[in-house]
């Protein structure tokens, strides 16, 4: 059905200006050129499509009062904070350094089974302004429930378990970041 208004890349490149006015101001645009097929959106609409992709945190209050917590989609990025708040900012520049890596190495992270979902988080958290925007688009499980920690009954054990089976192949720089939480769960267990 969508094929049905099919743009040729001649029309495109011989119409540009009208091309992209009908893309930013209408709807989407299907280009195709020999054989192969791109969508064309604007950056208003490609942020709503988004949307459907929620960035969602779990979060649990450590023995030493330190806030600890994953990013429920994305298990790799982990993080702690004094407070919520700072918890929300070390999340938010985990993200941004995660999908900035994706999109740097796209072929790899996107072939990968275990990364391939991730894609629409990272192009949702790199469409954000800046590091304050991501870390208000981070919503918490809590918050979603009406509860105020999760009491330590959260996935996060499952995360630390994951990242500790999985660091030496993939994660250096964000276990090497996270070592704190990583140390917290271990005295907590």
């Amino acid at each position: 059905m969508l094929l049905r208004g099919v743009v040729s890349t001649m029309n495109v490149v011989s119409n540009f200006d009208e091309f992209f006015d009908a893309t930013v101001s209408g709807q989407p645009q299907v280009v195709k050129r020999d054989g192969d097929i791109i969508i064309v959106t604007s950056l208003n609409q490609m942020r709503e499509l988004l949307t459907a992709y929620p960035l969602n945190y779990e979060y649990e209050v450590d023995e030493d009062g330190r806030f600890a917590g994953s990013i429920c989609k994305i298990e790799l990025i982990v993080a702690d904070g004094a407070t919520v708040e700072e918890l929300r900012l070390n999340l938010a520049n985990q993200l941004i350094e995660y999908a900035n890596d994706y999109m740097s190495d796209f072929s790899r992270y996107f072939n990968a089974p275990n990364t391939r979902p991730h894609f629409p988080y990272a192009l949702r958290v790199l469409l954000e302004d800046d590091i304050e925007a991501v870390a208000s688009a981070l919503r918490s499980v809590a918050e979603d429930s009406g509860e105020t920690e999760s009491g330590g009954n959260s996935s996060l054990g499952c995360v630390v378990d994951y990242v500790e089976k999985n660091k030496a192949r993939h994660f250096g720089k964000v276990v090497k970041d996270n070592n704190a939480i990583l140390k917290a769960q271990k005295d907590k267990n």
